[in-house]
């Protein structure tokens, strides 16, 4: 729940107040027609305020809900490839995924869903050009412990306190 949500981010930093977060699920007006929210995106997933957003961020935080594996969606498996592939921000992991839940399988990863057929192509073709092992990196998400971290140039996520 978009409560759950926010309690995960009070618990895992201190200093929650002060920060700035960008929230994707809430960035973009997801009641527009599909074809000015298209425009908005854009036509390469590199140029999309994901992207730009992600492109100026210190931390990308993965914020897991119990309810829903989110790499079932395409454009959170993209968002992710593109923070490790194209940026050197560190990704952390906080809150819970459902249970049970598989780090692999159809439908999760390369096999997410996306519910527009013209991002389908676009964001398939972003993905493999990005020279990231796209499911070993979803799964290495979902199966980290809360308030990890995956750094740049590593390969493991580590244990961090809270912040």
């Amino acid at each position: 729940s978009f409560l759950q949500f926010f309690h995960d981010l009070q618990q895992h930093y201190t200093d929650f107040r002060s920060r700035v977060f960008w929230i994707c699920f809430t960035a973009n007006p997801q009641t527009w027609p599909q074809q000015e929210l298209s425009r908005l995106l854009g036509a390469r997933a590199v140029q999309s305020s994901f992207y730009l957003a992600l492109s100026h961020c210190q931390e990308f935080v993965v914020v897991r809900n119990t309810r829903m594996n989110m790499y079932t969606r395409l454009w959170c498996v993209v968002e992710l490839v593109l923070v490790r592939a194209f940026t050197a921000t560190p990704i952390q992991v906080i809150g819970s995924m459902p249970q049970p839940c598989e780090a692999s399988g159809a439908g999760i990863g390369l096999g997410a869903r996306c519910s527009v057929p013209e991002d389908l192509a676009m964001l398939r073709a972003t993905m493999q050009n990005a020279n990231v092992d796209v499911n070993q990196l979803v799964a290495k998400v979902i199966q980290a412990p809360p308030g990890s971290r995956l750094y740049p140039g590593e390969s493991e996520f580590r244990q961090v306190d809270s912040l």
